[in-house]
């Protein structure tokens, strides 16, 4: 059970949505917002590593003990202690409300990975001439704490998910 699958499982509506995301695990192609994502996640990467030393990453990570409770956080401290997560936005967070669904993608990966915060970094996109550019010359961040009760009740929902994709 990823970070996203977790977040999205998260209300009822979302619960239905994720198994039948699991069982069709079609991939969805790269619209442009996606692209722009893609395009400019390294870029947001490098900033976090410069200033904070967050290395970027792909690895996936289980939770010790916890095979089917997985995560890849856009970025890792050598020591394990801090992650990343980046995105990127057409509608800026500046009072430092992150979307709900954030938030759990983010909690799920502190719990897997055992990490203490996260580094949560956005660059704001605009259209200009019919293409996205970033709004900014540096993405925006907050640090985001454990929160041990959501993360509780996180796990009761991927475990419930595994559950009934079959999975015990």
């Amino acid at each position: 059970m990823t970070a996203t699958q977790v977040a999205k499982a998260a209300t009822s509506a979302g619960f239905e949505q994720a198994v039948i995301d699991y069982i069709d695990d079609t991939q969805i192609p790269d619209n442009p917002y996606m692209a722009f994502g893609r395009e400019y996640e390294p870029v947001i990467a490098r900033t976090v590593h410069t200033k904070y030393g967050i290395l970027p990453n792909e690895w996936l990570i289980s939770a010790e003990g916890l095979p089917h409770h997985l995560a890849t956080p856009d970025g890792l401290s050598p020591d394990h202690t801090m992650i990343s997560e980046i995105k990127t936005t057409g509608k800026d967070w500046a009072d430092g409300v992150i979307p709900i669904q954030y938030r759990r993608q983010v909690q799920w990966q502190l719990h897997v990975t055992g990490a203490e915060a996260c580094f949560f970094a956005w660059m704001l996109r605009e259209e200009r001439d019919g293409a996205f550019l970033p709004a900014w010359f540096e993405p925006s961040m907050i640090v985001m704490e454990r929160d041990e009760e959501m993360i509780a009740s996180l796990v009761t929902v991927a475990d419930k998910l595994w559950e009934r994709v079959g999975h015990e």
